[in-house]
């Protein structure tokens, strides 16, 4: 039987699809750039739902958020039960523990504090799965240049994710070829906000260009058309209504800034697994949970909305002994990757038939599916499906959106509900029906639901929701 491959998953939070697949863009990211040069591109991936926690939820367990119950984010433990994934829920790393791989988990975890040594996984140096508290952050400096919780110029002390990665790369030289084969989740907290980074990497910008902000940048809320749920901030930050266009460009500095600085670590780590002779053992993936709005629509941050800046993921993998860059163009869903580097890495004997029919090695979709359920207590119900053309996002308590990509790609334009769309809105809406219902989503039948916004405890939404952390 052949020896079964390690597995590197390489997971930032919040980074943008554009940055590494965009013609011309300002970023700066050489490594990642060398590294798809003898990898393979997924240039149509896409998160399951734009929002941390069940984002990561549905990657690590290969369920939707209503299969596994993490529909809400963990902070303000605004979701049953606790503020964590259920212990009921298995995940595909105690699966690869069962199956004798190493696991090692370096970094955000997301999904519950301490509940990835309460599911017997050991190694979680600098970890919120075990016993870092999830917001702790590094002794660092700042220069004057700071806009809370915007961004902020590092000028002194190591960020917490260069710590991360450094314990990765010290993890990688312990590992030893007659070990067990070595799954490493290296999961780091950049580049979502607060954009702190190190003052070099921020002056790698200083000459962005006057047209920096997004083609489909706006006022906030001043366009039309739009669902409910959009007409509102649902936490500090996300209201832009005080950033004047220094303080975008300023933030998009830093935001790229970032990149940059992971991408330096990233390169790092590469080096690493080349310089212990790892490279033909190894399965290695880069990628995020969700995108980053940074000033389109207005917004910052994220939020109930399924815009391509949140949805499309970068996804780079390199398979031992790839000589050349390839690129495939098929749809893929985040929930999908871990099965797929199973896969790839010759242990797919621990999935199970659909885990295995939906690997990134067993087909080429042409859609793909989205979701959201609530964001800190608070009740937004969306589905979506997303195919090479158009985008179409339904909800039982909000209107709908349909965009055409081939003519308004900044989905400006919402023609859900328009004559001259009426056949394929039709079409798109029993697609995605079909698949709830498929999926057992309650929200395909019929049953009252709460008005957009609304608290899962009743509450109106006009009510403030508490941020704090208890």
């Amino acid at each position: 039987m052949p020896l079964k491959k390690n597995i590197i998953l390489f997971l930032t939070d919040q980074w943008r699809w554009d940055t590494l697949n965009a013609p011309q863009h300002p970023a700066k990211l050489p490594n990642l750039q060398k590294f798809r040069q003898t990898a393979t591109n997924y240039t149509h991936a896409f998160t399951t739902v734009p929002l941390c926690t069940p984002a990561r939820g549905s990657l690590f367990t290969g369920k939707l958020p209503h299969q596994n119950g993490a529909m809400d984010n963990v902070q303000g433990r605004s979701f049953y039960p606790f503020g964590k994934l259920h212990p009921a829920q298995n995940t595909y790393l105690e699966r690869l523990d069962a199956a004798g791989y190493d696991i090692s988990f370096i970094g955000k975890w997301h999904l519950g504090d301490n509940t990835l040594t309460d599911r017997g996984i050991r190694d979680v140096a600098l970890s919120d799965g075990g016993d870092l508290p999830l917001m702790a952050t590094a002794d660092v400096t700042f220069g004057a240049d700071r806009k809370s919780p915007y961004y902020g110029t590092v000028t002194a002390g190591m960020p917490l994710d260069e710590a991360r990665v450094d314990a990765a790369i010290a993890r990688l030289d312990q590992h030893r070829k007659s070990d067990p084969p070595l799954c490493l989740v290296v999961s780091l907290h950049g580049p979502h906000f607060p954009h702190h980074v190190p003052e070099k990497y921020v002056q790698l910008y200083d000459d962005l260009p006057a047209d920096f902000i997004p083609d489909n940048w706006c006022a906030q809320f001043s366009e039309t058309g739009k669902p409910a749920a959009q007409d509102a901030p649902y936490w500090p930050c996300q209201d832009t209504s005080g950033m004047t266009m220094k303080d975008w460009r300023r933030t998009a500095q830093h935001y790229w800034g970032f990149c940059s600085y992971i991408d330096d670590m990233f390169g790092r780590l590469c080096g690493a697994v080349t310089a212990n002779g790892m490279d033909d053992s190894t399965v290695i993936a880069f990628t995020s949970d969700h995108g980053e709005m940074l000033g389109a629509h207005g917004w910052f941050d994220k939020g109930p909305f399924f815009y391509e800046e949140v949805m499309r993921i970068p996804l780079i993998i390199r398979t031992p002994g790839q000589p050349e860059a390839t690129e495939n163009k098929a749809f893929y869903s985040l929930r999908d990757l871990i099965p797929s580097l199973v896969d790839m890495a010759g242990a797919a004997d621990i999935l199970d038939a659909s885990e295995t029919a939906r690997s990134y090695l067993r087909g080429q979709p042409d859609h793909v599916h989205y979701v959201y359920d609530a964001y800190q207590g608070r009740q937004f119900r969306f589905r979506g499906i997303r195919g090479p053309r158009y985008k179409y996002a339904w909800s039982p308590h909000d209107i709908a959106e349909l965009y055409d990509l081939q003519t308004d790609g900044g989905e400006r334009h919402n023609l859900a509900g328009t004559p001259a769309v009426a056949k394929i809105e039709a079409d798109l809406k029993k697609r995605l029906f079909d698949w709830m219902q498929a999926e057992g989503d309650w929200l395909a039948g019929p049953g009252h639901h709460l008005p957009v916004g609304s608290y899962i405890d009743g509450r109106d939404r006009s009510e403030q929701h508490s941020h704090g952390s208890a």
